[in-house]
């Protein structure tokens, strides 16, 4: 049996049928996956199931699908296109493609970091009421580019956008948020980066 090296690999071994390599690519992303889909909608067993069909898709139509270099953001998009579907399958929300037609939490983890804590709490706080102030768009981009570390390639799959879209959304995302919290771009990034670690 070939021990998968990379995304490339793992995913080859899945597509021709290996048991071991598909549950490796469930175990390894599936709190990723859970974490995300839970942004959008926060019924955890319907999430669930977006996650449960997602893979029962994958399983059952792996002699048609194309090779991947990079399985995380391949399963971002799909299900993220999972739970936009049943969204209007089951008329939970009107989705027409307006970016305020969905919502898209951002909650910080809860583990602490000791490192200027009380200022930096302050600022954790205040860059958190101003993330509410922004679209669910770019509330997402923001979370796939720091939480997620996605490049903007990546992003741009998963959003369903140009590569050249991606970039534009996080610059304006950025912008606003600088422009609410009255602070240096630089400054901002880092508490994104603060942020993203907790």
């Amino acid at each position: 049996m070939l021990t998968p090296t990379n995304d490339i690999e793992l995913w080859q071994l899945l597509l021709a049928g290996d048991d071991r390599s598909f549950q490796q690519v469930y175990r390894s992303h599936f709190s990723m996956l859970y974490e995300y889909g839970m942004r959008f909608s926060d019924e955890e067993d319907f999430v669930k199931e977006c996650i449960q069909q997602l893979f029962v898709k994958i399983w059952t139509n792996k002699d048609s699908l194309a090779a991947v270099t990079k399985i995380k953001p391949y399963l971002l998009f799909s299900l993220r296109a999972i739970i936009y579907n049943k969204f209007r399958d089951e008329k939970r929300r009107r989705i027409n493609g307006l970016e305020e037609d969905y919502d898209f939490e951002l909650e910080f983890s809860p583990e602490a970091s000791y490192i200027e804590r009380e200022v930096t709490e302050k600022k954790l706080a205040a860059l958190k009421a101003a993330m509410e102030q922004l679209t669910p768009r770019q509330k997402e981009i923001i979370y796939l580019r720091y939480f997620q570390e996605l490049d903007y390639k990546e992003i741009a799959a998963v959003m369903d956008v140009s590569v050249k879209g991606a970039y534009k959304l996080s610059a304006r995302s950025l912008e606003a948020l600088r422009e609410i919290m009255d602070i240096s771009l630089i400054t901002l990034i880092c508490l994104l980066k603060i942020a993203a670690s907790r």
